[in-house]
Formats: structure tokens, sequence, C-alpha cells
């Protein structure tokens, strides 16, 4: 039996997903940062990204269904969305062709500044007139980083802030963003050869504890007001930041 079907394994690997679904269950993202920072502890970056597939696959679709207006999402954000999954090969093939490059530690320090300055009082709100020519690029550098580390946070979840959604539309708009860029990290996992059914049916396998994490972080947020959800979601940035940057890769 192979390190990722080992019962130990399996055992670890579970109670960091069960951690990272209850995150995600508050505050709407953190589950791939979470589980595959972490999981890289223990094996190497694209085996973690592939174990975290299936579970951030099913997550989102439900983020997607269960809050806010798909269509109004969809109309401030798609340039954006579609910046964010061109470039995802690009990014996962700089790992592999330089996996000694502390990628996690670069962007655990852009999650940590953001995080603070958010803290302090930094929150820009993005004119609608300026959210196509900023969206692209930003959409670009998130898929860039999407390849390298598998957290589909920086700069998008900033980007989506920007333009001050309620806490369901952002709630939708980060499941739609963190769908679309699991879709195109799967598929570049695939065209890479790092994609097995072993390492497949360890991923659906992880979907259970996701889903006990999330159960239990939705029915926290549910007694959060938004000014309380906007300073869990800030610290929860400075948090994964300070993690990054000290156990990363």
């Amino acid at each position: 039996m192979s390190n990722v079907l080992s019962i130990e394994y399996l055992l670890v690997i579970g109670f960091v997903f069960v951690l990272a679904g209850l995150v995600k269950g508050v505050v709407g993202f953190g589950l791939p940062t979470i589980g595959i920072g972490i999981g890289a502890l223990i094996t190497d970056i694209p085996t973690a990204m592939m174990l975290i597939l299936l579970p951030t696959f099913i997550t989102n679709i439900f983020q997607i269904l269960f809050n806010g207006n798909f269509g109004k999402v969809l109309a401030r954000t798609w340039i954006f969305m579609l910046g964010a999954v061109v470039l995802i090969p690009v990014g996962l093939a700089a790992v592999l062709e330089y996996p000694l490059f502390p990628f996690e530690r670069v962007l655990g320090l852009s999650i940590l500044i953001y995080g603070v300055a958010g803290i302090r009082g930094f929150n820009p709100k993005m004119a609608e007139k300026w959210k196509l020519f900023i969206g692209l690029p930003c959409g670009l550098i998130n898929s860039i980083l999407t390849g390298m580390t598998g957290s589909f946070s920086v700069p998008g979840m900033m980007y989506l802030r920007a333009l001050h959604l309620g806490k369901n539309d952002l709630l939708c708009a980060a499941g739609l963003l963190f769908l679309l860029s699991t879709v195109g990290m799967g598929l570049s996992l695939w065209w890479l050869d790092r994609a097995t059914e072993e390492l497949s049916l360890v991923s659906l396998v992880m979907c259970f504890p996701v889903g006990i994490g999330i159960l239990m972080g939705t029915w926290i947020r549910g007694y959060l007001s938004d000014v309380m959800f906007d300073k869990i979601f800030l610290n929860a940035f400075v948090v994964l930041g300070c993690y990054l940057l000290i156990f990363g890769g």
C-alpha cells in the first residue's frame, strides 16, 4: 500500500481537511490554501493539489448555489474570472520546473500585507468603470499563483472585496472563482501527468472530512453580522499569510 493510502496518512490529512473545511465554512475561502499548505508538509505540492480537487469542486458548487445572486455576480466579475484560469498551467509548470523555489512564502507575504492593511482600515472601493481594466490583469496574476501554490485567493479575493459586494454575493463570487480555478488546476494536473486513479480515490474520500468542517463553519457563520464577518475574513488572511511565510516551501 502506498503512502497516500496508508491509514496514518488518511487520518492526518483527514484532520487537516476538517480544519480547512471549517475555515471555508466561516469565511468562504481557505480550503485549498490550508489543505495544500499543510498537505505539502506531508507530500509534494502537486500531490496535495490533486487531493484537494474533488472536495474543492463539490463544496464550491454548493457555495455558489446557496449564496448571493449568481447572475449579478457573473455580470460584475466575468472578465476577472476569465483571466483567473488561463495561466494556471504556466504556474504549475513553474513548480515542476523549479520545485525548490519558495512559491508559498511569496504568496504568504502578499496575503499578510493585504490582511494587515485591511485590519488597519485599508478598504478601497473600485469604481465600476475600472473593473474591466483591472479585472483581467488581476485574474491573470491570480491564475499564475494558483498554478504555483494551489491557493486561489490572491489577488482574487482582494479584487472581489474591492467591488464591495455584500456578504452573500462575495461568497458566491468566491465560490465561482474557486470552482473555475479547481477545474483549471485539475485539467493542468492531468495535462502534466500528475493525476492518477489512486490520488483521485483519496480525493473522493476527503470530501467527507471537508464536508464535516464546512457544516460546522456554516453554522458558525449564521451567527455573524456583516461587520463581524469582514473582521474574521481579514484576520483569516493574516493567519494564512503568517502560516505560509513560516511553513511554506
